[in-house]
């Protein structure tokens, strides 16, 4: 890649550290923005070598056509040549009416830059079809470097690309919550301001506006539960809940479950199978409430997706350093293809989407709950066979 890049090669930014270093002396404060191409190596091995270096070359000479419109002509564009799908961007000038660089404003220049590349690569007529398929791979980092004395230049963009990176990839997760928590958002909004509309609009019989109300009712349970859960989710990941451990029998925190879930199981005609002695002790350290959320959750999907008439099988085994605990069910199970994703936010499987409605959040938290005691999580599942949640927490010697 280097030897197609001889024209910017005067950019390369292991030919300007000097230069670097005596700006950022200069101006003590600088903007730092990558703009990246993310997928470098699928997008070669699918369309060539060949294709993708013309696709950087033409990203690299849209970025300088962009000096003095987007970014200021004192700012400075250097290529990275020690990977090849990085160009690099020193913003120099500070924003109008601001007497320093922020974040938002790097984050903002980055954007427009990223919109204006896509928008000229899509009207080259060479690659038109391909390039379509591969604009959505330009992506940006950004961060704030900053003078320091005693620091190698090279350390300090060393340090650069990595805090870039971390910022490009938070968000990019950001992005995809929102989107993920826009769209289950709007179902049920959708669906409440759908049979409002006909209860007010239409000439309707008492029946069939008590029929209605209760669809919205439960549309509104159904938001309500789901912005608990992203709030609860929120501040799990923002370290805001407090853990309160102690030395507590795992039993029963089970017997508490089951006995909360236990008209569920009858309704749904299951036989509930403990495997674990009413005697013996399984003494951990670990939060009760919490604890007893876990196995509330885990129960109460092993009810929703067990075949009726059909077996739930709880176990709790002392084992070495901790308690494992373990709730397997004769259920619809997790296709080979999905059991990745399961504790991923939003996400359900294809065949529970069909079952029940959910939030897709309840496992994402269970985790969470699990390991911010010091515990493990994880399963195993065979489609139409049942699934086998496992959890452990350590156990109080």
């Amino acid at each position: 890649m280097v030897n197609n890049l001889k024209k910017f090669s005067n950019y390369f930014i292991s030919n300007n550290y000097n230069s670097i270093s005596q700006i950022l002396k200069e101006n003590n404060i600088i903007g730092f923005l990558v703009i990246e191409i993310s997928n470098s190596s699928k997008i070669k091995e699918v369309y060539g070598k060949d294709f993708y270096e013309d696709f950087f070359n033409l990203a690299i000479e849209f970025v300088f056509s962009l000096k003095g419109k987007i970014y200021r002509s004192e700012d400075l564009v250097f290529i990275n040549d020690f990977k090849d799908n990085q160009v690099v961007l020193l913003l120099i000038s500070k924003p109008r009416k601001k007497e320093e660089l922020d974040m938002y404003n790097i984050k903002l220049a980055a954007i427009r830059i990223i919109s204006e590349i896509k928008s000229k690569l899509l009207l080259i007529d060479k690659y038109k079809e391909i390039i379509k398929d591969v604009v959505d791979a330009l992506s940006y980092g950004y961060c704030i470097i900053k003078y320091e004395e005693s620091k190698d230049i090279k350390d300090i963009i060393f340090d650069a690309f990595r805090e870039a990176y971390i910022r490009q990839k938070f968000d990019e997760i950001n992005e995809n919550i929102i989107s993920m928590i826009s769209h289950e958002l709007r179902t049920p909004l959708t669906s409440i301001k759908g049979f409002a509309e006909t209860i007010i609009y239409e000439n309707l019989d008492k029946q069939e506006i008590l029929k209605f109300v209760n669809i919205i009712y439960l549309e509104a349970d159904r938001l309500n539960r789901l912005v608990n859960a992203i709030l609860e989710l929120s501040r799990l990941e923002s370290a805001k809940i407090a853990f309160n451990t102690k030395k507590i029998d795992l039993k029963y925190s089970v017997e508490n479950a089951i006995e909360l879930l236990y008209p569920k199981i009858k309704n749904n005609n299951l036989k509930l199978i403990r495997n674990y002695s009413q005697k013996e002790e399984y003494e951990a350290i670990a939060d009760e409430d919490k604890t007893e959320q876990i196995v509330i959750n885990l129960l109460d999907n092993a009810i929703k997706y067990s075949l009726n008439s059909k077996e739930i099988t709880i176990g709790i085994e002392n084992k070495d350093s901790e308690v494992l605990v373990y709730i397997k069910d004769q259920g619809i199970g997790i296709p080979e293809n999905e059991k990745n994703k399961i504790f991923e936010k939003f996400y359900r499987t294809s065949i529970t989407k069909n079952i029940t409605q959910g939030t897709g959040l309840g496992l994402v938290i269970t985790k969470y709950l699990v390991e911010g005691q010091g515990g493990k999580i994880w399963f195993e599942s065979k489609e139409n066979v049942g699934d086998s949640f496992y959890f452990t927490l350590p156990k109080h010697t």
